[in-house]
Formats: structure tokens, C-alpha cells, sequence
């Protein structure tokens, strides 16, 4: 049976299109322009773009080859409607390198010659803030890329969302509501096709990411239904395992030229050329870039200190399984175990990310030193599992992956390094969080201690 579906209010004709944008924004005034601008501030927030700027760009001549596999192919043909309906879905293990094909797609469809689309992207990260994780962050960024660059749009949004009198600037949007406006954009039939990237969806909790998918099969049932034009891309990994309808899917593991894009960056990202040492990383690799980097770093440190006898043991210990080489690398070296012990519970258990200089604070006690020192020391405390994030307004630790995140939690690694936790470990683990914050704030309150030296 065929779903029913509510009619929407529409701009039929293009000039009645064309009409009501006049209507909208001939003669604008800086009042008008000031509640567009309060309008955008409303649904935008600090960390909007954040991970899409933090994800790596593709290697260089990699990841073009996404846009000739036959999945891509028959997701641009519309002749292929019927069999897809329009959703090409990327699926991959953790650390294969999703997020960086998604990016790469991202700067595709903004290049010179490739057909214009109303483009609209969001990347979910489950190690960022609170919106960055869920479906609230990825509703306001939408209608945000729609308001920003569409002035119909804006104009009906205006008309129809923001009640007279309203001070727009503090407003809390519902997602109900902002829903309720992408449904009816997707029925327009505007002259610019729509295309919604969303990458990382299992980055969300697995009740979120389910309600994401209803969302957007409800945009691609509308859009069947009102002829418009809407192509949905998603990456996420294998599990939790999530359904469309219909969809093209593409396996990044099983492709042939993925695993030509891994041994392009073991050549040209390997100090030492030795071939022995190459084939095996490409051996054990399986697929997973994040394995790869780590591993190459790994090598590459064992040739800066002349320890060549070093690299094909490293190679010989290290297993191929991800959270296998996570475990090897936290056991190996423990003169300073209480040190990343406690570097990976702030970063583990922390309420929010922390700057590297309150992750310092936190770990080390003392006032931080200058910046290239401290990366340094989160470097090495780590063993390499935390990076520094940098983006526009302020930097923030996080784990090199989520696969790192989801291995402490499930292995146990914590109290294997840190016996005293006990059976509660988290229990104790944020105990002791909250007990340094304590002391931290009562130190900045008997001292002349700088603000951001405090821990809150």
C-alpha cells in the first residue's frame, strides 16, 4: 500500500517562486538583514564544522576512484531510481578510512564542472560536544546550510517558523520543528537538486541513529511522491547493523583500490624502504587505514633512533586486529603508566573535550609550559592515543579514533593498568576526576592562579 502523505504547503510555479522571494527581500532593510543574521546564529553553534575540518584530507591521487565504482555510478543514474532510491550508503570497519572518502566526496561536488546541488553535509563526532553527537546538531546544521544560501527558503522559514515578535538570537529550536521545514524544502521543486551527506552515523547512540534513517527515508518517501529531486550519501560501519528500503551500498574494505590507496601512503609515508617491512604492513593492514598511521609512525620512530634490528620485530608484535594493537601498545613501556593512566581517564570520562593546557593541569599538577611542550608530553603520556584538536576558536584533546574510546570501555584496559579502580572503576575513576577539579578550585581560590589554569 502507497504512504499517505500530508500535502505541503508549495512554491508552485518558478514564478510564483520567483514572486514571493520579491516579495520577501526587495528593499530589505538592516532590520531584515539583523533577523536573518540572529536567524543563523540561532541554529548554528561553536563546533558546527568542526569535525569536517578535523578529518584528514585524502592522500594525495586517493579516494578518487570512489566516483568510478559501479555503486557511485548507478547512484547518479537517475535510470537506477527504482533500485536505490537515490541512497548510496558507505559502509566500512572502524579506522578504514569512511570519514575521509566522505570529505573527499564533500570538495567533489564543490568542484568546477561536477552538477550544481543544493549541498548539505554533517559530520557526526561521538568524541566532540554534546550537539556534534546528535541528531539536534545535525537538524540546526541543515537548515542552516539551507538558510544561508537559499533566499526562498529563508523566505518561508521566516514566514512560517519564527513568530512576530520572537527574539530569534536565544531561541532553543526543537527538532520537531526544524524537521517539520526540511520535509517540506525536499518537496519543492526548486531548479538546484538537493544532496544530503551524513557521515559517521553510528558516531550517534544507536536509538539517535535509528530515528536519523526514519528522518531521511521520510525525506526520500516525500520525494518520490512530490517528483523532486534528493539524493541521500551515509557512511557508517558495519554495526549496529541499520536498514534502508532500498539503497546502494559499497563495502570500502572490499575494494580493490582502497587497498591501492593504503599502499600508496605505506611508500610515500614510510622513512625507510625496505621492502620486506612494506609488504607486511600491506599484509596486515586488512583494510584499516588507522592502523596503517599508527603503525607507520611506530616504524618510523624506530628508524629515527637507529634501531633497524627494531622495525620487523615491531611488525612481528603488533597484531593486525585494531584493538589487539591498542592493548600492545599500552603494555608495552609502563615506566610511566600512572601518568597515561590518568591522561586517558580525563580524556576518557571528561564532561566535555578539555584544552590541551587543562589536560596538562589535570594530569601533571603544575602550570602548564609552552605549547609544543605540552603536545609533546600528551604524545608520549598517551602512547600516541590522544591528538590535539585545532579549530577555529580553541584546541581540545580527543582520542586519534573512536575505535580507542570504544576498546577502554570494552576491554577493561583501564584497570588492567590501574589494579586500584577496584570493581567500580568508573564509579572511582570519576571520584578522582571530581576531586581534582575540587582542588583545583579551591588552589585558584587561597592563589593568584590564572583563570585558564583552573579546571571546572
Amino acid at each position: 500500500m502507497a504512504e499517505r502523505v500530508t500535502p505541503l504547503p508549495s512554491f508552485g510555479s518558478t514564478e510564483a517562486h520567483n514572486a514571493l522571494v520579491g516579495s520577501q527581500f526587495s528593499g530589505q532593510t538592516n532590520i531584515t538583514f539583523q533577523v536573518r543574521h540572529d536567524c543563523l546564529r540561532s541554529l548554528a553553534f561553536r563546533e558546527i564544522n568542526a569535525r569536517r575540518h578535523d578529518i584528514t584530507h585524502a592522500h594525495q591521487d586517493t579516494c578518487d576512484w570512489l566516483f568510478d565504482t559501479l555503486e557511485f555510478r548507478q547512484w547518479m543514474d537517475p535510470t537506477c531510481l527504482q533500485d536505490h532510491n537515490g541512497v548510496f550508503w558507505i559502509k566500512g570497519k572502524p579506522g578504514a578510512g569512511k570519514s575521509t572518502l566522505m570529505k573527499h566526496a564533500f570538495h567533489h561536488f564543490h568542484k568546477p564542472g561536477v552538477r550544481n546541488y543544493h549541498l548539505v553535509a554533517y559530520f557526526f563526532n561521538a568524541r566532540g560536544e554534546k550537539l556534534e553527537k546528535a541528531p539536534l546538531g545535525m537538524l540546526r546544521s541543515m537548515v542552516h546550510q539551507l538558510l544561508r544560501t537559499d533566499d526562498a527558503l529563508y523566505a518561508h522559514f521566516h514566514q512560517n517558523f519564527i513568530p512576530e515578535g520572537l527574539e530569534i538570537s536565544d531561541y532553543q529550536w526543537r527538532p520537531l520543528e526544524l524537521q517539520e521545514f526540511v520535509r517540506w524544502a525536499v518537496t519543492q521543486r526548486l531548479s538546484t537538486p538537493f544532496l544530503l551527506l551524513v557521515d559517521a552515523l553510528d558516531e550517534c547512540n544507536e536509538p539517535d541513529a535509528r530515528h536519523v534513517v526514519e528522518f531521511l527515508e521520510s525525506l526520500r518517501i516525500l520525494a518520490c511522491q512530490y517528483r523532486t529531486q534528493l539524493k541521500i550519501c551515509l557512511s557508517s560501519r558495519h554495526y549496529p547493523s541499520i536498514t534502508m528500503r532500498k539503497a546502494v551500498e559499497l563495502k570500502v574494505e572490499h575494494s580493490k583500490d582502497h587497498e591501492r590507496d593504503i599502499s600508496k601512503y605505506i611508500n610515500e609515508r614510510l622513512t625507510v624502504n625496505n621492502f620486506d617491512i612494506i609488504y607486511e604492513i600491506r599484509r596486515k593492514a586488512n583494510g584499516i587505514f588507522i592502523w596503517v598511521a599508527i603503525i607507520a609512525s611506530v616504524v618510523n620512530k624506530a628508524y629515527d633512533e637507529g634501531q633497524v634490528e627494531a622495525m620487523g620485530r615491531t611488525l612481528e608484535e603488533v597484531p593486525a586486529d585494531l584493538d589487539a594493537m591498542f592493548s600492545a601498545i599500552l603494555g608495552k613501556d609502563i615506566s610511566n603508566s600512572a601518568e597515561t593512566v590518568r591522561m586517558l581517564q580525563w580524556v576518557l570520562l571528561g564532561l566535555r573535550p578539555l584544552t590541551p593546557q587543562e589536560l596538562f593541569v589535570a594530569v601533571v599538577e603544575t602550570a602548564p609550559p609552552a605549547s609544543d611542550i605540552i603536545q609533546r608530553r600528551i604524545t608520549t603520556s598517551s602512547k600516541g592515543l590522544v591528538e590535539i584538536r585545532r579549530d577555529y576558536h580553541t584546541n581540545s584533546v580527543q582520542f586519534i579514533h573512536l575505535s580507542v574510546r570504544g576498546f577502554l570501555f570494552r576491554y577493561k584496559k583501564l584497570q588492567m593498568l590501574d589494579p586500584t579502580l577496584g570493581p567500580e572503576p568508573f564509579a572511582t575513576i570519576h571520584g578522582r576526576l571530581w576531586a581534582r577539579c575540587r582542588s583545583s578550585i579551591k588552589e585558584a581560590v587561597t592563589t593568584s592562579t590564572p583563570r585558564e589554569h583552573i579546571l571546572w
